[in-house]
């Protein structure tokens, strides 16, 4: 397996953000949204159990789940992940290679295979099967192609902002991840707080503004650490993270197949941490055997993540 990256490392994209949640989401109707957390929060354990170094890099801490008119709600089945330690373990694998500085512009078939073509009209790469996964960028490579279906993404941009436990003393800060309005969470070494939510805001420059916002959604998450970190904004001595969010309209991902060797895997939106390694399963289960009692997932839940749901009839 190749992967082909426009950036100059892995994990420059949304998942270069510093520390994320994994967590069950709560619904009184148990809708699809729900449904689909359930089993990924499964697979993100798993699979960071069997690469990750536990308290390092991962952490089963739980999370508890703090959301306004809504009782305290605490999920045994969650906790926090460095997204970038992930996604390079996983590029670590056996037979796994990754190539940056690889911007594909459009796809074309040719023959049995694809091509992956650059600005300048380069071939970058050949492939019997493509399995898109740019996030935002999905939309455009696959609007180049007649024969696709013309999708529309929301970007949406987050701004966190996190520091340093020890700058200043912090020490009563909780041990265990809150969310609910953003989050909390605390590693062995950092502690982050946010993120907002701006759509269609394309820019990675931190704001201010956005760091006082996270400063006031940790007040009415957790005013207890709030007083403890206030010093830490007063003085400066935080940072910020932006990153992109990629979106459909339902909230959920998109997992299946294309066109024919072409497949796509994108659009996790603010669970990408819950979903992407669910999505992975399932694309990979589609792409060897496609019945349904194999696969993670029961067929109206796969249904609800297919592309067809954006065909018309």
């Amino acid at each position: 397996m190749t992967v082909v990256d426009a950036a100059a490392k892995p994990a420059s994209g949304a998942s270069g953000l510093p520390v994320g949640l994994f967590a069950p989401y709560v619904s009184a109707d148990n809708n699809f949204t729900s449904q689909i957390c359930a089993v990924g929060v499964q697979f993100t354990q798993r699979l960071a159990s069997r690469l990750l170094v536990e308290g390092l890099d991962w952490q089963p801490s739980g999370v508890m789940s703090r959301k306004y008119g809504e009782a305290e709600r605490w999920h045994a089945d969650a906790g926090w992940i460095k997204p970038a330690a992930l996604v390079k373990a996983c590029l670590a694998q056996a037979n796994v290679t990754w190539r940056g500085h690889c911007d594909v512009k459009r796809l074309s078939r040719d023959g049995d295979s694809w091509m992956l073509i650059d600005k300048d009209e380069h071939i970058l790469a050949r492939a019997d099967m493509v399995v898109i996964a740019t996030a935002n960028q999905s939309a455009e490579l696959l609007n180049t192609m007649s024969a696709a279906p013309k999708l529309i993404f929301q970007a949406v941009r987050g701004q966190v902002t996190y520091g340093n436990l020890s700058a200043p003393a912090t020490a009563e800060t909780s041990t265990y991840p809150i969310n609910g309005s953003g989050s909390y969470i605390a590693t062995d070494a950092e502690w982050l707080v946010g993120a907002t939510y701006d759509r269609n805001n394309l820019s990675l420059d931190a704001s201010i503004r956005d760091q006082v916002d996270n400063f006031e959604r940790l007040e009415n998450l957790a005013p207890e650490i709030a007083a403890q970190l206030k010093p830490a904004f007063e003085r400066g001595l935080v940072n910020n993270w932006v990153g992109i969010r990629c979106a459909t309209t339902d909230r959920l991902p998109i997992v299946g197949e294309v066109l024919q060797g072409l497949w796509l895997c994108t659009a996790m939106a603010s669970r990408g941490l819950t979903f992407a390694p669910l999505c992975a399963e399932l694309l990979a289960a589609q792409c060897e055997n496609d019945k349904s009692e194999e696969l993670p997932l029961t067929p109206r839940l796969v249904k609800a993540l297919s592309i067809q749901r954006y065909m018309k009839k």
